[in-house]
């Protein structure tokens, strides 16, 4: 009697593929400081509410305030302003901190436009976000653009589907006095 059947449908985390314009969901909202100059910023997370990607998240989009003058000042304003007008915040309203647009933006839906960014230092490409929008009555709309290199595949043993467990090499914590360090640059966020 067997166990289960492997189901690829049937896993956590469903994952995003595509980027493009998506309905989500604020779901998580974190009030912080950026590293460096510790500038306020908010670290939004979000998640899919409609179409083949729904449930999947996207994750540790940084929105930072910077008011070192008026120009960055002027430009802090305008993409708070933009994120909010996507939430449905009525003109006139006042803001008086992040803390209360964290809280205001959590749980609530708009849409988002969004792209592949730039390999990091582990060369590891994530979906960021690059704007908001009203949520889309037309639903999540993929434009097609895979994450890049997404599809390709490393060729270990050169054995064919014999055994459908394929053995790699790569666990980093085989070795028992092998330490691993991980430095902040190589964090997604």
């Amino acid at each position: 009697m067997s166990l289960f059947t492997v189901d690829s449908n049937n896993v956590f985390g469903t994952s995003i593929k595509e980027a493009g314009l998506y309905n989500v969901k604020v779901v998580d909202v974190q009030n912080t400081t950026s590293k460096g100059r510790g500038l306020p910023m908010l670290v939004l997370t979000f998640e899919v509410t409609d179409g083949k990607y729904k449930g999947g998240q996207i994750r540790y989009q940084n929105m930072v305030w910077d008011d070192e003058d008026q120009e960055h000042l002027d430009m802090s304003i305008k993409r708070f302003n933009t994120f909010l007008v996507a939430l449905g915040v009525k003109d006139g309203s006042t803001v008086e901190n992040l803390g209360q647009i964290a809280q205001a933006a959590k749980g609530n839906t708009l849409a988002v436009e969004t792209q592949w960014g730039q390999p990091n230092n582990n060369g590891q490409v994530y979906l960021e976000v690059r704007s908001y929008h009203r949520k889309n009555s037309d639903g999540s709309q993929p434009n097609g653009v895979k994450r890049p290199n997404a599809g390709q595949t490393n060729v270990t043993n050169g054995n064919s589907n014999s055994n459908p467990f394929p053995k790699t090499n790569s666990d980093p914590f085989s070795k028992k006095n092998d330490s691993i360090e991980v430095t902040d640059d190589q964090l997604p966020f």
